[in-house]
């Protein structure tokens, strides 16, 4: 099949080359032109000495008629997903969109009519719904496994400062309200998978915004409570700040509870009877982060050459931005 990546930072770069690994033909679409940022230039250096010709186009008219996708990749930053989404809807393309599926709401009754007049398939990128620790989990909450869930507990804090060490964090959207960046979206994969186990909150309450020392304009530490049907309660923390990393995700029940930690690797059960000692699962030896988002490439492709459902649909990214937009407004961002 034939794709084109729309965005050709660190995640398109990486979908740039799962996708080539799978056997598939990808060019760029690149909006902006222009110089290219030195690890832009490295990766296309890296490409041309293996002896990769590295298709780009700089209209996506012309990238369409040309090249003749059968789907588009949105990998720019979150304030453009929605416009280059609706141009390759617009031209009947399906689409895989990165998470978030935007930072606002316009333009989303309008992708969703191309869809359905179109008939397209659209998928959001949150690739942890592949990671296997957290599919266990998923499944031992479903079977009961800690009994009735009660309330849960969410911790995602890693400093922006680390996250690319070829760029200035200060030069990137993710700091800036504008690029629809900020700690919610960027770290909306942790309100997907609570989606993703519980589906939506009744009721949204938060705290936080601009609270450290980074620059930037766009909130960088913010604590949330949500609450759901039958009194079950969530505590969710997302935060820019915290060196080293964390990220963990726990479930208490009336039997026990199951708590998943992304950097240990770890997902532990405990049970509320002391006589029976905690379980510890561990990911497979053989699992690699990049997994995951092979796995994401190949449902999304299976989907479109199978004519199955994706696995991420539209209404769950929009679902997950209302989440999001929802806390942000609580905190005036």
């Amino acid at each position: 099949m034939k794709f084109l990546i729309c965005g050709i930072g660190s995640i398109g770069q990486r979908h740039y080359k799962n996708l080539r690994s799978l056997g598939h033909e990808v060019a760029l679409f690149r909006a902006g032109g222009g110089a290219n940022a030195p690890f832009i230039e490295k990766f296309l250096s890296e490409e041309k000495s293996a002896g990769r010709e590295v298709k780009a186009y700089y209209n996506f008219q012309e990238a369409v008629e040309d090249f003749r996708p059968d789907a588009v990749f949105i990998t720019n930053p979150n304030s453009r997903h929605l416009k280059t989404a609706l141009l390759a809807a617009k031209s009947g393309l399906h689409l895989f969109i990165e998470k978030p599926l935007s930072y606002n709401k316009k333009g989303i009754k309008e992708l969703i009519t191309l869809a359905e007049k179109k008939n397209l398939k659209i998928m959001i990128g949150y690739n942890l719904r592949w990671h296997p620790l957290l599919i266990e989990m998923k499944t031992m909450v479903a079977d009961g496994k800690i009994g009735q869930p009660i309330c849960a507990n969410i911790e995602m804090g890693e400093n922006i400062e680390d996250w690319h060490p070829w760029e200035d964090y200060r030069e990137a959207y993710a700091a800036y309200k504008d690029g629809g960046g900020g700690a919610v979206l960027c770290f909306s994969h942790d309100i997907d998978y609570l989606y993703w186990f519980f589906g939506m909150p009744e009721k949204v309450k938060a705290i936080g915004g601009k609270i450290t020392p980074l620059g930037g304009d766009a909130e960088d530490m913010v604590k949330a409570l949500l609450e759901y049907k039958n009194n079950f309660i969530v505590s969710l923390h997302l935060d820019y700040w915290q060196r080293p990393p964390k990220r963990f995700f726990e479930v208490i029940g009336t039997k026990g509870r199951v708590v998943w930690d992304y950097y240990a690797k770890t997902l532990t059960v405990i049970s509320r009877d002391s006589n029976i000692s905690p379980i510890v699962h561990s990911v497979p030896d053989n699992f690699d982060r990049n997994d995951m988002f092979v796995d994401e490439a190949t449902d999304f492709i299976d989907a479109l050459e199978n004519k199955k459902e994706v696995a991420i649909p539209l209404h769950d990214g929009i679902d997950v931005l209302e989440i999001s937009l929802g806390i942000k407004k609580q905190i005036g961002f």
